[in-house]
C-alpha cells in the first residue's frame, strides 16, 4: 500500500460512522450494537477490557445493556482506531 492512501476497513468506518443515527432507546443489546458499528460481537467485548470508559449495564440474566453514551463511546473508538 503506498503512502497517503487509506485502508479499505478505514474507508469503510468512516463512512459507516457518519452515516448511523442511533435510535431513540434508553438500552441496546450488543447485537444491536454490533450491527450499527459493523464490528462482531467478540471486538465489543475486547474494547470493554481495553477502555475503562466502555462499562455497559449488565441485566439479572448477564447480558450487557448499552446505553446510549455508550454507543457513541463505541463510535468514538472505532473512529480513533481506524482512521487515525
Amino acid at each position: 500500500m503506498s503512502r497517503g492512501r487509506q485502508s479499505r476497513a478505514a474507508r469503510q468506518a468512516r463512512a459507516s460512522t457518519a452515516a448511523v443515527a442511533i435510535p431513540d432507546k434508553l438500552y441496546f443489546r450488543i447485537g444491536e450494537v454490533s450491527e450499527m458499528a459493523q464490528t462482531k460481537p467478540y471486538v465489543l467485548r475486547y474494547w470493554e477490557t481495553e477502555f475503562p470508559t466502555l462499562k455497559p449495564v449488565k441485566s439479572r440474566s448477564g447480558h450487557r445493556l448499552y446505553r446510549r453514551q455508550d454507543v457513541e463511546t463505541i463510535f468514538e473508538i472505532k473512529r480513533l482506531l481506524y482512521e487515525k
